[in-house]
Parts: C-alpha cells; sequence; structure tokens
C-alpha cells in the first residue's frame, strides 16, 4: 500500500500505542501528482482501474484504520471512474468481501448481477472476486470496509444480496454508519489490545445489518438474534454512559427483558455487563484526561462528567487498566 503517501502508519508494534490508523489528503501534493498519488494508496484497498476526465483538478482524502483482517477506510473524492475487471482479478484476488456506504452524493455500482445507484444514506455489499464498475459523477464521501468472505458468518446467504442498494438511514443501517464514523474519526485513540474487540463489533455489526435485510439462514439465526440485542444495548449504553443512575434495571426495561435475561445475554462474552461498562466510561475518562483542550478540568470533574461517583475508586480502576495515575496519566499524553 503506497507507504510513501500514507501518513501515521506503523508496521511494527511500538507496545500499547501502536498506530493503526493512517491518513492522505491530495492538498498536501502538487497538481500534477495527486491523481496519480490516489491511484497508488486506492490500489492498496481492491485494485482497479481508475481514471478521471480531470486528473489535474482532482482532490481526495483517505483516513484508514486496520483492524488485523478487517479494515475500515474514509473517503472523499472528485469524480472517477473505477474498473475492476476479470483480467485483473486473475491477477490478484484477495478475496475479500467490501461494503460500500454512501455519506453524500450518490455512486453507480456496475456489477455482474445487475446495476445499482448507492445514494446518500443507502449501503452495498461486493466482492474483489468478481468485476465491477463505480462511478461517481459529483464529488462525494464514503466508507468502505474490508473483511475475508470467512470472518461473515452470513457471507453465503449475503451472496444474493451482492449489488443491491440496501436503505441505511434507519434502526441497524444507522447504527452501523454511525459507529463506522466514529470508528475512523477517533481512531489515533485505540490501542493494540483495542484492535481484537473493534474488530469484533465491526464483523457483529455487519452481521446484524445482513440479517435485518431478511436473510434466512435457520442455522445463524438465533445466534444473530442474541448479537443484534447486545448491539442495541451498547449503542443504548454509549448514548447514556455518562448517567451515573445507568443500571442493569434501565437497560433491561429499555429493550423489554428481564435483569437475569440480560445478564445471560453476557455469560460466554469475557466481560460482564457491569464490566463493560465500566471499561467505556474509563476510556471516555482516558481520551478526556489526553486531550489537551480539557486540561481545564480537574480529575474529579473528569471522572464525575462520565459517570464515577467517587474519586478514589476511579484513580484505583484506572491504575488497574493503564498502569499509572490519572494524574501521571494527563502528564504523559496530554
Amino acid at each position: 500500500m503506497a507507504g510513501s503517501q500514507l501518513a501515521g502508519v506503523c508496521l511494527k508494534d511500538a507496545g500499547l500505542w501502536m498506530k493503526i490508523h493512517a491518513e492522505f489528503r491530495t492538498e498536501f501534493l502538487p497538481q500534477t501528482e495527486r491523481f496519480a498519488a490516489w491511484q497508488e494508496v486506492t490500489n492498496g484497498l481492491i485494485p482497479a482501474v481508475t481514471r478521471s476526465e480531470h486528473p489535474d483538478e482532482f482532490q481526495a482524502s483517505v483516513r484508514m484504520v486496520a483492524l488485523g483482517d478487517v479494515q475500515v477506510t474514509s473517503l472523499a473524492f472528485s469524480p472517477l471512474e473505477s474498473y475492476r475487471s476479470p483480467k485483473l482479478i486473475r491477477r490478484h484476488d484477495p478475496g475479500q468481501l467490501a461494503v460500500w456506504i454512501s455519506l453524500s452524493s450518490g455512486v453507480e455500482f456496475d456489477l455482474t448481477s445487475g446495476s445499482s445507484f448507492v445514494r446518500a444514506g443507502e449501503t452495498l455489499f461486493y466482492s474483489s472476486s468478481q468485476p465491477f464498475r463505480v462511478r461517481n459523477r459529483k464529488p462525494v464521501q464514503g466508507l468502505v470496509v474490508q473483511l475475508p468472505a470467512e470472518l461473515l458468518p452470513a457471507s453465503k446467504a449475503a451472496a444474493s444480496l451482492f449489488g443491491t442498494s440496501m436503505p441505511g438511514r434507519a434502526g441497524l443501517g444507522a447504527l452501523l454508519t454511525r459507529y463506522l464514523v466514529d470508528l475512523v474519526r477517533h481512531a489515533e485513540h485505540y490501542r493494540t489490545p483495542d484492535v481484537p474487540r473493534l474488530s469484533t463489533v465491526t464483523v457483529d455489526l455487519l452481521t446484524a445489518f445482513l440479517h435485518g435485510q431478511r436473510l434466512t439462514d435457520s442455522r445463524s439465526a438465533p445466534e444473530t438474534h442474541q448479537r443484534v440485542l447486545r448491539l442495541r444495548i451498547h449503542d443504548f449504553v454509549r448514548r447514556r454512559i455518562d448517567d451515573p443512575e445507568l443500571s442493569p434495571q434501565v437497560i433491561a426495561a429499555a429493550h423489554g427483558i428481564s435483569v437475569r435475561a440480560l445478564y445471560r445475554l453476557y455469560e460466554n462474552e469475557g466481560l460482564s455487563l457491569a464490566g463493560w461498562i465500566r471499561h467505556r466510561r474509563l476510556e471516555h475518562c482516558r481520551h478526556d484526561l489526553a486531550d489537551p483542550r480539557q486540561a481545564h478540568r480537574t480529575i474529579q470533574s473528569v471522572a464525575f462528567r462520565r459517570g464515577f461517583s467517587d474519586a478514589a475508586h476511579f484513580s484505583r480502576l484506572f491504575r488497574s487498566a493503564y498502569g499509572m495515575s490519572p494524574k501521571d496519566y494527563r502528564k504523559h499524553y496530554s
């Protein structure tokens, strides 16, 4: 992948804070080099032949997050056309599923299964193993998720949806989009131990989204139903994580299940519901302490703002999770 063009990539694990994101912007390059640089960078996604009618006026940006076998990329680019031919597939096929989510304007996809116009807020699944032609006649913003087909439990059933534009403005589609946008936006804050967890959540959300498109694989339906419920609970908790009154009783009531059923959902997750909530609150505090814009806040106010009600207890939890006190952490990373 065009390492010379992408800033922020660290190929070796630098310990707890390995960088897992990269960024590219044409604005930092001479006009005559921009489109060629874009071609070099995007060939690290799914290789295709790309053309622009106005290469000297081309503008684009890429922000990528690598989560092991799962890669999430945010893109914005001028009008262009990309073609992945059968010959190019025979030469190199990474065997990946790809998901395109339009955030603005629209993109035309021509695949062997037919043509689709993916409007803002819509989602389309496709594969590196099938030819495609992609065109956008206006500047566009979007997200691409790439992963090996075997990582997606519903991949065989999903094949019937390849090339079909699916709505994503509400329900699980909106949840998926919101999560991916935030994932890329906050990429610089992730640590190496976060990667497996983020990868799992990404795959779970994609699976839940496909299940919501009425996939009928009965063998995976009960498991997928539980994943969908957990993801909805996670979204509910994320939006209320700073509320000190957040409790298992509140969460269970909001989702129409008993507290016992709520706990049962997390029996095999390796982390209890209370532990997951505590982890999310600590992560918010960690980000706040490392943010120079919040240096005016006392450590106690950071803790209270994120749902902790006891400063001493918060300090003990923080030291246990990150190996240093909140005070030392702020001094080291802000």
